[in-house]
């Protein structure tokens, strides 16, 4: 967990804000669960893959392994709200 906040802080704060507290994006990543319940792994797994260009989002597949990208996901869900 502790990795997955570390990569989170060094490649995604810049947007998200630090340790997924709303950055100058205004998608709250602490609010995946909610957004996409039992998606949310994939529904993550895409944005940071395949990028979300439109919306600014970077493709990461290829700048980060996807053991980088898991370990990140898995902090998300430390961080994730109850419904």
């Amino acid at each position: 967990m502790e990795e997955g906040r570390g990569l989170f802080n060094q490649y995604c704060s810049h947007c998200h804000g630090p340790n997924g507290i709303q950055g100058e994006r205004p998608r709250d990543l602490r609010r995946l669960k909610v957004r996409y319940g039992r998606e949310a792994a994939q529904a993550f797994y895409q944005a940071v893959s395949h990028g979300r260009t439109d919306k600014g989002m970077p493709v990461w597949k290829g700048v980060l392994s996807d053991d980088a990208l898991w370990r990140i996901f898995t902090y998300l869900q430390t961080l994730q709200t109850p419904p």
